[in-house]
């Protein structure tokens, strides 16, 4: 009994520290995406695959229905799948390793998808429960 309760105890502990770990660049994200701004951005395992940092024009951050933290944007530098291509994407706060903010004007591609909004959908998984900010 008391050694289930040391592992709640300990458990319990280490939930603050990933509810900070998540919004540890909301506020660079969010300044980016108010304010139309591109980031230089390093991602999960880009590092250890040598992978250039990802340049993103970010769009949108918000909450998922699962309580992590999402940015929307349009990646226009950087590895995906083992290849380097423009595209929106979805990135999830707990993959990024770092955030730099580099520049201010979007690509035409990328206004135009900023532009048309996102619904918070892929498909029909719908996983966005509130934006934080666009």
């Amino acid at each position: 009994m008391a050694v289930m309760k040391s592992k709640l105890l300990m458990f319990l502990a280490t939930i603050p520290l990933a509810a900070q770990a998540q919004s540890q660049f909301e506020a660079e994200l969010c300044e980016a995406a108010t304010n139309n701004r591109t980031i230089e951005m390093v991602y999960d395992k880009d590092a250890s695959k040598g992978c250039e940092p990802r340049l993103i024009d970010v769009h949108q951050v918000a909450i998922g229905n699962n309580g992590s933290l999402y940015m929307h944007g349009w990646q226009f530098r950087g590895c995906t799948k083992g290849r380097d291509f423009e595209a929106k994407r979805i990135f999830k706060f707990e993959k990024i390793k770092s955030v730099k903010l580099i520049g201010s004007t979007f690509g035409e591609k990328s206004q135009a998808a900023k532009d048309a909004g996102w619904d918070g959908c892929i498909g029909s998984n719908c996983f966005i429960k509130e934006n934080i900010c666009e």
